[in-house]
């Protein structure tokens, strides 16, 4: 079945013109490859993405003449060290100053800002055949690839959809054999009802935001019987495990878990094999590299920042971008056989969480999916002392009306409670934490 399935995907994409059957077989091919031809691969594909932004983009050719002091001369290896760190406040700037999308047929994406900062980006349709393909790949070392019956513990879009196109989507679900539940609001009663689905769908694989998961968990742990249904793996993402909460998963949700490490602007970077040692990144699409404040290479085991280029994606020059996470190298290849280099931890956000009219917890992963829907909005932070009540600081280039706010505070409302009281303030600046990231929620207070 899952063969069918994945022939027919492949037919639709390729009747499309997506060269859908093409890339996912250099996907496969990349793990038949040795360590070393990866990474001739990538260093080839990132040589020619750096020449391709430099010739496409003047704002980052003026970036790293301003870095290096000149460009890179022609026929000359460029070395990745000595390339500028391109930050969100960097492709802010250069997505504001783009008159229409850079390459034919590239379309925006956003992040919607987990670390506060909303940020857009053109993405090519071949970009994003070659994010699919790798996940895809990903998920099917936790038996979760398209064809697999999966259950996602996922969350809705936040803006209604077209009718036709919410046709379009259940149809694709049908066809890749996976259910999805809205976890966003994450009540008890929601809970019993996704353990319901999750009983009469018999799903080999749970997919979801970890932090859910983890709620889940525990209340399948308070509430006997509840789940009747065991998952054969679990594959989690959005943010990492606590100590514990992977035998958590497995004690109540599914016999092995998988965790997963992406982001919006790159999908799947890294995800675990069988042997659970860490993630194994995706090379044939994603050059990753772990530097320090200088943006120089760190040693393997070091903690240092996280910079990602995009192999494949002509529509945005994603050269060294850091994406605001910490992590280090695995000092030892995985034994599991893959070619794919090894991230040996990232530290990354840790679920934080709303507390709605009433008291009851929901995630604040919705934050981010919900401000990328405001354009005006360069900066959010969600403050919160108590059930009930949230003010919505934000950074703006002009103070904004009521009929820009009112949305806002309506889709917030809609998901806290319509009796919540809902503030929104621009600010100058946004808190940070300790390690100088910025909270998607603070406590007054904190």
């Amino acid at each position: 079945m899952t063969t069918i399935i994945r022939q027919l995907s492949n037919f639709y994409g390729d009747l499309r013109g997506y060269g859908r059957g093409q890339i996912r077989s250099e996907v496969a091919r990349s793990c038949r490859m040795s360590g070393d031809e990866l990474m001739s691969l990538a260093e080839n594909l990132f040589q020619r993405r750096v020449r391709a932004a430099l010739d496409r983009f003047p704002a980052y050719a003026d970036r790293v003449r301003e870095h290096c002091g000149g460009l890179p001369e022609a026929g000359r290896r460029i070395v990745p060290a000595e390339l500028p760190v391109w930050t969100r406040q960097d492709q802010r700037a250069l997505f504001a100053s783009l008159k229409g999308a850079p390459v034919p047929g590239a379309f925006v994406h956003a992040t919607g800002g987990s670390t506060g900062e909303p940020t857009r980006f053109y993405v090519t349709r071949e970009s994003y055949e070659w994010r699919m393909a790798i996940a895809d790949r990903g998920y099917s070392w936790a038996g979760a690839e398209e064809g697999r019956k999966s259950y996602y513990v996922w969350g809705s879009p936040i803006k209604p959809l077209p009718a036709l196109k919410k046709l379009k989507i259940a149809f694709e679900h049908v066809l890749q054999r996976r259910q999805y539940f809205d976890s966003f609001v994450f009540t008890e009663e929601r809970k019993q009802a996704c353990c319901g689905k999750i009983n009469s769908f018999q799903p080999r694989a749970l997919v979801g935001y970890a932090g859910n998961l983890v709620d889940l968990a525990l209340y399948v742990h308070a509430h006997a019987g509840a789940l009747r249904w065991k998952a054969h793996s679990l594959v989690t993402g959005a943010e990492g495990l606590q100590p514990g909460q992977r035998e958590l998963l497995q004690s109540t949700l599914a016999d092995e878990v998988f965790m997963s490490y992406g982001s919006r602007e790159f999908m799947l970077i890294g995800m675990e094999c069988g042997k659970h040692r860490g993630y194994h990144v995706s090379t044939d699409n994603l050059f990753v590299e772990v530097v320090d404040e200088a943006g120089q290479p760190v040693s393997p085991g070091q903690t240092g920042r996280i910079v990602v280029t995009d192999l494949r994606n002509e529509a945005n020059p994603f050269v060294r971008y850091e994406i605001g996470d910490l992590g280090a190298w695995a000092a030892e290849p995985c034994s599991c056989g893959l070619p794919f280099p090894l991230l040996q931890r990232v530290e990354g956000r840790l679920q934080e969480f709303l507390l709605a009219d009433g008291g009851s917890r929901l995630t604040a992963l919705f934050i981010p999916h919900l401000m990328k829907e405001f354009a005006w909005v360069r900066g959010y932070q969600i403050e919160q002392d108590r059930p009930g009540a949230v003010r919505v600081n934000v950074l703006a280039d002009h103070e904004p009306a009521g009929s820009e706010t009112a949305p806002l505070v309506a889709a917030l409302r809609a998901k806290l409670g319509e009796r919540t009281q809902v503030s929104v303030v621009r600010v100058p600046a946004l808190k940070k934490s300790a390690s100088g990231k910025v909270p998607i929620v603070v406590r007054s207070g904190e």
